[in-house]
């Protein structure tokens, strides 16, 4: 994505109010310091309550000034939609989307975070109801898009002012047996590469195509309809994991395809990429997860990669989602403790257990990076938390903060 200059951090002008007194030796009061003059360079997170069954509940989003071990509840919170992520972009914005399946207020909002750690809303994009709203990427301070899941829509708005400009129908890419459903997305070199999810009533593919559109970011058209069908796996990208589709330094872009999130057999899930130059599918790169053990995992295999986070230099991080975990593991897929955090080797296809990680259920699944740690939400046996692994030591620490929930997002500010 291009990077531009953030237009999030401009300060409010203050008045400033001189002394009433007629002695001409009486100090003027000093300007109040705004909170908004300062970058915010903490940490946010969020966490979510589930009902007992786990496929619906509330969402808390907060901010900390800094990666401060402690525990911590709820009460200094945002609230935010269940089933879906929030956004945080490269100008500094945050985003946070309605409820997945339509629950709660039908808009986008964004926020920009003051110094102070406190939120200050900046605008609200009205949606449809039925949007199913999941994923943002911003062009520029007037063009931002969102994946609107629901309608097979990637709605074109302006971030500045949240207003829409248009809509991009993606409709007409559906296959037979499936609706189109655009998920993550991702801008290299004025084309905006969106994954696209064929799904059908029952959220499932049908067929091992992995396909993506591509839009020109000037004109707003559909370029190329992007199909592979060699790899055998589908489900390009998770609507609500923003890391499911990366570039990496040599700008070439990794996808996370879901497949059927482990209940198909035969509809595979796994990585691919699209190289630097080229914007078909490498048939010669993959790593599909019925062909690769993960090393150290007692199943041997990973269902899907629930959540995908790059670290730089060739390695990502990732949730390994596998069923066999858990005795319940597909009986009650939404609360089981399946999921496990492993490293991936992009370069040689290799994937590994963390040791000293715990193994969670698949609400708390987050992964980001705090200095030179990444850090893992889990929701486990032992704690509710974020827990840290250093890639250069390999010890795993935590939970450093432990919340009341499962915590489903984290994102580090401090540079």
């Amino acid at each position: 994505m291009k990077k531009f200059s953030s237009f999030l951090f401009a300060v409010t002008l203050t008045a400033l109010f001189t002394a009433c007194s007629s002695n001409s030796d009486d100090p003027t009061p000093a300007p109040k310091p705004n909170p908004g003059d300062k970058d915010f360079n903490g940490v946010i997170f969020a966490t979510g309550i589930t009902n007992p069954e786990g496929n619906s509940g509330n969402v808390y989003l907060q901010a900390l000034p800094s990666f401060l071990p402690g525990t911590y509840d709820n009460s200094n919170s945002i609230p935010c939609g269940f089933g879906s992520t929030p956004i945080v972009t490269e100008s500094g914005s945050v985003y946070t989307f309605p409820d997945y399946m339509g629950n709660t207020k039908a808009e986008i909002t964004r926020y920009k975070i003051n110094g102070d750690g406190t939120w200050v809303k900046q605008g609200a994009l009205s949606i449809p109801a039925s949007a199913a709203a999941c994923n943002i990427v911003e062009a520029s301070k007037e063009k931002a898009y969102a994946s609107l899941q629901g309608l097979g829509i990637v709605r074109i708005f302006n971030p500045t002012t949240m207003t829409k400009i248009a809509d991009i129908d993606l409709n007409d890419l559906k296959q037979k047996e499936t609706r189109v459903a655009p998920a993550a997305m991702i801008i290299r070199d004025g084309k905006l590469f969106v994954g696209l999810n064929q799904m059908n009533g029952q959220y499932m593919p049908t067929c091992n195509n992995i396909e993506l559109a591509m839009i020109d970011v000037k004109t707003d058209k559909v370029e190329k309809h992007i199909v592979n069908t060699s790899i055998e796996m589908c489900f390009a990208t998770r609507p609500i994991d923003a890391g499911s589709i990366f570039m990496d330094e040599n700008k070439d872009i990794y996808i996370n395809c879901i497949g059927s999130f482990g209940f198909i057999p035969g509809l595979n899930g796994g990585i691919v990429r699209i190289k630097n130059g080229s914007t078909d599918i490498d048939p010669d790169y993959y790593i599909r997860l019925d062909k690769t053990e993960v090393a150290g995992l007692t199943t041997k295999h990973a269902d899907f990669l629930a959540t995908l986070f790059y670290g730089g230099n060739g390695i990502a991080y990732a949730y390994a989602n596998s069923y066999g975990l858990d005795p319940n593991g597909l009986k009650n897929p939404y609360v089981s403790l399946t999921n496990i955090p492993v490293v991936i080797d992009l370069k040689q296809k290799t994937m590994a257990v963390i040791k000293g990680m715990e193994i969670g259920n698949p609400q708390g699944i987050s992964i980001g990076k705090h200095k030179n740690l990444i850090v893992f939400g889990s929701a486990n046996k032992k704690a509710n938390g974020f827990y840290t692994y250093n890639p250069d030591t390999k010890e795993v620490a935590g939970p450093v903060i432990q919340v009341k929930g499962n915590p489903s997002f984290f994102h580090s500010f401090e540079k």
